[in-house]
């Protein structure tokens, strides 16, 4: 987790010998937000903040005051840089006491009655959460606590909605590729300690669910938009499709497409903005350049005679959208594992 500028942590000024009069008058004065007690953040920080520079903030407030804190679930994933749809809605925290798990009201405070300060509490705020399990091993990630890889995967794609699990799922995958724990053809079920994890889960709901994303899972998706869209291939009951498949012509190498779905000829690709205007994806080449090869590539690829469909993140947040894009591209649902009807895919 990127710890974004801008928090202040009173306690952290007193260890330098200087004093805090000026944050409690600020604070007073309805400049500084406080997130919790001896953490503030700027008024207008707050306000002009991304969401996940909110829960960074949060989360280290929480952090730093709750002695011992092993952040859990989607939280832990964030704070070890696993990817995740969208931020969490609370700041997890696991507890072995029963008597403590449960939900705590966000105690963000602003004062004063001016549209700034309504602005303010308009704004999404995080409540912490308990949660009972026994962390044998927390690991470490900067000055955070989590739950381990493996523990952290299995709460969360036992315990959210498709779309979120099975973009943690394949991170997860990806990462353990990058450790030799996996192949490029495995799934998560061929991990001893997260089949292990699933099997031990108290609620038949809960193993069933956390069995369908591990078996989905791969680590060959390259990004969190391409997990979302396999998602929602298996909500809208496609078949899932052959992940970075190489295609060639008589010329030679084309490219790697992102889906291919070999029994219907088509090869699908998910169009993430950063592809064209972030210069580290685009491999030194301007954003028009990056446009042209790609238009290059699909035009060799329809020439085999395959169909083509390309989409964006517009589509995937309006799954009906990329269902008229996949049918108009010879598509057919049917294919897949699970019906529309008995998962959850919107966060």
């Amino acid at each position: 987790m990127d710890m974004p500028p801008g928090l202040i942590d009173t306690a952290a000024i007193l260890r330098t010998g200087a004093g805090t009069d000026g944050v409690h008058r600020a604070f007073k004065a309805g400049q500084l937000v406080r997130i919790r007690r001896g953490f503030y953040v700027s008024t207008e920080d707050w306000l002009n903040a991304l969401p996940s520079q909110r829960v960074a903030w949060t989360t280290t407030s929480l952090a730093r005051s709750v002695k011992g804190a092993v952040l859990c679930g989607q939280t832990a994933a964030v704070a070890s840089g696993l990817p995740t749809l969208g931020t969490p809605p609370c700041v997890e925290l696991a507890t072995a006491l029963p008597g403590r798990s449960g939900i705590r009201k966000s105690p963000l405070l602003v004062l004063g009655g001016d549209r700034t300060a309504q602005d303010v509490r308009r704004t999404r705020s995080y409540p912490l959460r308990y949660r009972l399990k026994s962390v044998l091993e927390p690991v470490r990630h900067g000055e955070f606590l989590c739950t381990g890889l493996m523990e952290t995967t299995v709460d969360v794609i036992s315990s959210t909605n498709l779309s979120q699990a099975l973009v943690l799922a394949d991170g997860a995958a990806r990462r353990l590729l990058a450790d030799g724990v996996v192949d490029h053809g495995a799934n998560l079920l061929s991990v001893p300690g997260i089949a292990a994890g699933i099997a031990a889960l108290p609620s038949a709901a809960a193993r069933r669910r956390a069995e369908r994303v591990a078996a989905l899972a791969s680590p060959q998706p390259e990004s969190v938009g391409e997990s979302y869209s396999r998602a929602i291939f298996e909500f809208l009951d496609f078949e899932q499709p052959e992940l970075q498949h190489v295609f060639k012509d008589g010329n030679g190498f084309i490219g790697r497409s992102d889906f291919w779905w070999p029994s219907q000829g088509v090869v699908g690709e998910f169009d993430g903005k950063g592809k064209y205007v972030q210069a580290a994806l685009r491999d030194g080449i301007t954003a028009d350049e990056a446009v042209y090869r790609e238009k290059l590539r699909e035009d060799r690829i329809r020439a085999l005679g395959h169909g083509f469909v390309r989409w964006r993140w517009a589509d995937l947040t309006d799954p009906s959208r990329l269902r008229c894009k996949l049918l108009a591209a010879g598509l057919r649902p049917g294919c897949g594992t699970s019906s529309p009807a008995n998962q959850k895919l919107v966060r």
